[in-house]
């Protein structure tokens, strides 16, 4: 997963997270695979089948999640190769293993609510993941500077995952979804408190 996406940082992040987990899934950035998501969890709030009380914010955040936490997947799997700090190779080594286990848990959830496993933020630009040109950056650095890059681009990717989990738990609906983004949120603020300087 390589999609292209602003850093954290950038100007308007508080006001793009919520309005992205509010209103995504009916927003210009839905594609007709996170349409047909949308519709997939009204018809089972309809219907009784599959998460009852499944909404768009919960539907936007599980998407937005899983793409975060595969491009994050992916920087963290080169630190070993490519850095220098052992302590940091560690640390990113226990962080890849917790994505993994989200990935497969937000994987589940969006099986149960008859969402198809697709990626609609591929080539958008979205907060909280590195962008095109940090990505190839991360791609060909070694040593200290693969390690400056990582350290950089994972905190910012962490602190969004803690506030988007935040705004997930306030406008979400699903209570498996809900407990899943405390439990981002909570690994997310753990992850950074625990980062080697």
């Amino acid at each position: 997963m390589t999609g292209p996406a602003v850093r954290l940082g950038r100007p308007g992040t508080a006001l793009v997270l919520a309005a992205t987990l509010s209103a995504l899934a009916v927003s210009g950035c839905a594609g007709p695979e996170e349409r047909a998501g949308a519709s997939a969890a009204a018809a089972a709030t309809a219907t009784g089948t599959g998460p009852e009380t499944l909404n768009p914010t919960d539907l936007a955040w599980l998407q937005l999640q899983l793409a975060m936490d595969e491009q994050a997947l992916h920087i963290l799997e080169l630190a070993p190769g490519s850095g220098a700090d052992p302590e940091l190779k560690q640390w990113a080594a226990k962080v890849a293993k917790g994505h993994r286990a989200d990935l497969a848990a937000l994987r589940k959830l969006l099986t149960a609510a008859r969402v198809p496993d697709t990626n609609p933020h591929e080539g958008h630009d979205m907060p909280g993941m590195v962008n095109a040109t940090e990505l190839r950056a991360l791609e060909a650095a070694e040593g200290q500077e693969f390690d400056r890059l990582l350290r950089s681009a994972l905190r910012d990717h962490l602190t969004h995952a803690e506030r988007m989990s935040g705004e997930q738990r306030k406008a979400g609906s699903d209570p498996e979804v809900k407990q899943r983004a405390a439990s981002i949120g909570q690994s997310a603020s753990d992850h950074l408190r625990r980062m080697p300087e």
